[in-house]
């Protein structure tokens, strides 16, 4: 069901309706389980499955599926499976008499607390698996809700642990409400018992109504735009790293062009040109004088300096030659054809390119022998910014006015005739704490390049830019996606698309971007504060649970010695 409501081949976009419900199964079979052993299993095979189904095109991976897919399929099982331990915790120590008690109706919180715990509990799993060097933030209860923008919007708040919290709790209460057309025919008390759940319903359903209200003010909220970007983003439908790609930079640089002129027809300068991730397949900067001469029908840097326009481009960078370090990198190169910058990509895909222990010999032969390669990329240390000029500062205004004594002063505020650009690479986009250090620097727009290509499915494509558009909500900030095959697009703050490209086609975007006023949002300043809250609550539970039957056993004892 999970797997079914993330988006996926059938459903583009996946379905909200069915994400809400989606857990409804797990949280019966758990409560029903008999063991703590049985619920690991479940677990095991809830989150094996979903994955598998959800994130099939891993094995697409450049013929390292042994990794990408099986790897990872059997680690998001044994995760879940640990997580259980959690899941199951409460019904560890459930005794008969709190059964009779719960249909008697005189335990008005215990479906309060189960749900609660439940939505707690898998709220934490999902930012342990989004977290850390095995991170993968996909297959999640998340994932399900973007075609439901009005509740997407409490991100900004509570990152997209909020929405998983929401949408687990709404699964566990109407598992709840399933269990309980079959206990209530044991109760005495019926109506205690249905009043008991009616007020968890309530409480649920108040914080959906809150979450909405909250999504209808600022979905529809008029943000300041201060400054526009006019960009060309090329989407040539080609991996450079397959064989047969050779003509991948000559389709790129007539893309350009093309959309170039369609801004000069319209009386408009171009700011920048984006090429996607890993366009250019040579190590820099040796690579620096091949790509003087190649292609032969126009060399790239010849091409740059003719069009006199900023260029970002995905290239691979040496970053240490004897310890055969390199950077999955985006190269901003200048007007003149200088290498201005390079920012590494910080959030490496695990054993596809991050793979631990490459540094010694025998794992080297291991790939080698596996998989064909022996060296994977170096995560980069630190976010970077490229500052672009703008092209549209005399047109644009702050929306504010500043008033001098001398009344003959008095004007509008231009804003810097320029913009902070990042550049989360691929992967990037689905790390919170990368996009996090980012903005926190100053980024004023995420301008992400990636290859999909590989995955060959279209929900590949949407699964990653979905997971992607939550972070223009997080931070209120405008995000571009320059992709080789989809899905390229410019998305607002609020999430919403406000210019695309159609997936798997030849094609470029000539984009003007808005620019909108940077604001500190409640995520920025404190992060992931939801989940940790859920750890602390969760931990503290436990710890009173095991100090009140360390007192019932010092009790027993001491009864039994007097």
């Amino acid at each position: 069901m999970l797997a079914l409501a993330i988006p996926n081949e059938i459903l583009p976009f996946g379905s909200p309706l069915a994400g809400l419900f989606a857990l409804t199964p797990l949280y019966i079979a758990l409560i029903k389980s008999k063991s703590s052993g049985e619920a690991f299993w479940l677990c095991a095979l809830q989150g094996a499955i979903t994955h598998l189904l959800s994130s099939f095109w891993l094995g697409n991976f450049y013929g390292v599926a042994a990794f990408t897919l099986g790897a990872s399929d059997i680690g998001t099982g044994i995760l879940e499976g640990m997580m259980s331990l959690f899941f199951y915790f409460p019904l560890l120590f459930r005794k008969s008499s709190c059964e009779l008690e719960e249909l008697s109706g005189t335990k008005p919180f215990s479906f309060a607390f189960r749900t609660i715990w439940f939505a707690s509990s898998y709220t934490v799993w999902e930012w342990v698996k989004s977290t850390g060097f095995l991170a993968y933030p996909w297959g999640t209860v998340s994932m399900t809700s973007y075609k439901w923008p009005l509740i997407t919007q409490i991100a900004d708040i509570t990152g997209v642990y909020g929405i998983t919290f929401l949408f687990t709790f709404f699964s566990a209460i109407f598992a709840e409400g399933i269990l309980l057309t079959g206990k209530i025919s044991y109760s005495v008390q019926k109506k205690a018992l249905f009043r008991n759940y009616r007020q968890i319903f309530i409480c649920c359903t108040a914080f959906m109504s809150i979450s909405v209200v909250y999504g209808m003010f600022q979905y529809t909220k008029t943000r300041p735009r201060t400054k526009t970007l006019n960009a060309v983003l090329v989407q040539q439908n080609k991996d450079p790293w397959i064989k047969g790609a050779d003509d991948v930079i000559t389709i790129s640089q007539r893309l350009s062009e093309e959309k170039l002129r369609e801004f000069r027809d319209n009386g408009k300068k171009c700011d920048l040109i984006v090429w996607s991730e890993a366009m250019l397949t040579k190590l820099f900067p040796k690579a620096r004088d091949f790509y003087e001469h190649f292609p032969e029908e126009e060399p790239f840097f010849g091409f740059v300096r003719r069009l006199r326009t900023p260029l970002i481009v995905g290239a691979p960078m040496v970053l240490n030659a004897e310890k055969h370090q390199n950077g999955n990198s985006a190269l901003f190169i200048d007007k003149y054809g200088n290498i201005a910058g390079s920012y590494q990509k910080m959030h490496l895909v695990p054993f596809a390119e991050l793979i631990p222990g490459n540094e010694y010999e025998a794992v080297q032969k291991i790939m080698k022998k596996v998989v064909g390669f022996t060296y994977g990329w170096t995560p980069g240390a630190r976010p970077v910014l490229y500052e672009i000029p703008l092209s549209t500062a005399q047109n644009d205004r702050k929306p504010f006015q500043i008033v001098s004594e001398n009344k003959s002063q008095s004007s509008q505020k231009k804003p810097t005739g320029t913009v902070l650009i990042s550049t989360p690479i691929c992967f990037d986009d689905s790390a919170a704490e990368v996009c996090r250090a980012m903005y926190m620097a100053g980024s004023e727009i995420f301008m992400n390049i990636t290859n999909d290509s590989w995955s060959k499915t279209k929900s590949a494509e949407i699964q990653h830019f979905v997971v992607a558009s939550f972070r223009a909500i997080e931070y209120r900030t405008t995000l571009a996606r320059c992709a080789n095959s989809g899905f390229t697009c410019v998305v607002a703050p609020n999430g919403k698309i406000l210019d695309s490209l159609p997936l798997f086609e030849e094609c470029a975007l000539a984009a003007e971007i808005p620019i909108f006023e940077r604001v500190m949002t409640t995520y920025a300043h404190f992060g992931n504060w939801l989940p940790k809250s859920a750890i602390i609550f969760i931990f503290l539970y436990i710890f009173l649970v095991f100090e009140k039957k360390y007192y019932e056993r010092k009790k027993e004892v001491d009864n039994i010695n007097s």
